[in-house]
Formats: structure tokens, sequence, C-alpha cells
């Protein structure tokens, strides 16, 4: 599993003081299919980090590391919605021109 999907499973589960056998009823996936994840040896495929995401009244998207609307500000929120009608080669640009400006700053 990715470290920051698990950890952000984790995290929900710590906040709501649940076990991973209460996640299994939940969510309906066996308490060992859960162990795999939590150990590594397999990583949870879509449907089930659905059911992961509202068993822990969480976005799919937040649990794999990407930013939920209410936790950015409106101007962090409209450079995401201009960088995605970019197209790729401009979002390429962009990147690297950002990557550059940090650099001058170290």
């Amino acid at each position: 599993m990715k470290r920051q999907l698990l950890q952000r499973i984790q995290q929900c589960m710590a906040e709501k003081k649940m076990t991973q056998a209460d996640l299994s009823r939940a969510t309906g996936i066996r308490p060992s299919s859960l162990s795999d994840y939590f150990s590594g040896k397999y990583s949870p495929k879509q449907d089930k980090i659905d059911r992961i995401a509202a068993a822990l009244d969480v976005s799919p998207g937040w649990l794999l590391g990407y930013p939920d609307r209410e936790s950015l500000t409106e101007p962090e929120w409209n450079l995401i919605c201009r960088f995605r009608q970019l197209s790729p080669e401009d979002q390429q640009r962009l990147t690297a021109f950002l990557a550059h400006c940090q650099g001058k700053k170290d």
C-alpha cells in the first residue's frame, strides 16, 4: 500500500478510535485482506479504497494523497483549476519553470 494511503487510513482510524476489525465490519472487507494492505503485501484496488473512504467519512482522493477542496485556500484552488485547463505540454513547462524558480531560492 502506498505509504500516504496507509498513513491517512491509520490517522482516520485513530481519530475515530476504530480497529481493523471495526473497519472490516464497516467496509465488508475481510480482516485478512485488511491485514495484507496494512503489512504492504497487497494494495487495495479502487473499489476497496472507495469502501474504506466511505467507512472513514473521507474522500477517496484524500486517502490517496490529493488535497480536499476544503483544505485549500481560494487562491490555491484557483491555481489548481487553471493548471488543469492547460495542455499537458504547458503543464510540463509551468512545472519546470516553478522548479527553476524554487532552485533560485535555495
